[in-house]
């Protein structure tokens, strides 16, 4: 008898305690390390992503979603609906980089970036809402260090993680009264597969900005030799555990974290000769 109470009270913990989660961009880099983990943690994770095909892989579920397209989110948000009615957490981590002057950035080019890193957030955001209400559950939403401060030829990227660092904001209130908790995780650099990925201006003014091939240089370096992905992983792990998380939450090395803090310390100008000669504009 008490074998069978114990038993009993066993399943109905691991119910309580494990969440339906979606995450997006999860097929690759910082959003698969945060999949995986979670997964591994007993949770139902969906690993959204639009170049893969629909499969479960034990908890964890790889679910086909472009976050550019809305009949692509309402499908794959349906579809969790359909299978469980309700959400717990929703991870809002796919996004595209951008390296170029602005002067060469060409307004199709810019648009691609805030589709992705914009318009995707707000629109998987809106579908999921509903289904978040039912669980009084949890938004992250994924910016970066560039979301705090811009940095000389990614003004498109930065741009676009200013636009989530507002959104998150304002979303954060308004969801409140509804029991929902937004966060912002500002990444540093983490080795990911974004050096490739990385969109780069068509066009290069190399005699107005003979500096941009040195700097484009340090920023992939940066990445190469940057952190685990599973450190930001098991960040998110800890923040959507906790009763009453922070707004924002950074996770980043030593020296990013330093730079924040002169942002915010120094006058603008001091700073702004800092991040120039780091990338070598002076």
């Amino acid at each position: 008898m008490w074998r069978t109470v114990i038993l009993s009270y066993s399943s109905y913990y691991l119910c309580t305690v494990s969440k339906v989660i979606l995450v997006t961009g999860g097929s690759s880099g910082i959003g698969q390390s945060i999949a995986t983990l979670l997964a591994e943690k007993g949770n139902i994770v969906y690993a959204a992503s639009r170049n893969v095909e629909n499969q479960f892989v034990g908890n964890l579920r790889i679910l086909r979603m472009d976050v550019t397209d809305e009949s692509s989110i309402t499908s794959a948000v349906e579809s969790i609906k359909v299978q469980h009615g309700y959400l717990d957490a929703l991870v809002n981590n796919a996004g595209l980089g951008m390296a170029g002057p602005l002067e060469n950035t060409t307004e199709k080019e810019a648009k691609e970036i805030f589709d992705t890193n914009v318009f995707g957030v707000l629109n998987v955001c809106r579908a999921c809402i509903p289904l978040l209400r039912k669980t009084k559950g949890r938004i992250l939403n994924v910016t970066s260090i560039g979301g705090i401060f811009a940095l000389p030829f990614r003004g498109i990227y930065c741009s676009s993680k200013f636009a989530v660092e507002g959104i998150s904001e304002s979303l954060s209130m308004e969801l409140a009264p509804m029991g929902i908790k937004v966060s912002i995780v500002e990444p540093g650099d983490f080795k990911t597969n974004i050096n490739a990925n990385r969109k780069k201006s068509a066009f290069i003014d190399n005699i107005h900005y003979p500096t941009f091939d040195v700097a484009l240089e340090q920023i992939n370096q940066e990445v190469t030799s940057a952190l685990e992905t599973n450190i930001i992983a098991k960040a998110v792990d800890r923040i959507l555990n906790k009763r009453n998380p922070h707004l924002r939450y950074r996770v980043a090395t030593t020296t990013q974290h330093l730079s924040v803090w002169l942002y915010r310390l120094l006058p603008g100008r001091w700073f702004e000769k800092l991040i120039m000669n780091h990338y070598k504009l002076r």
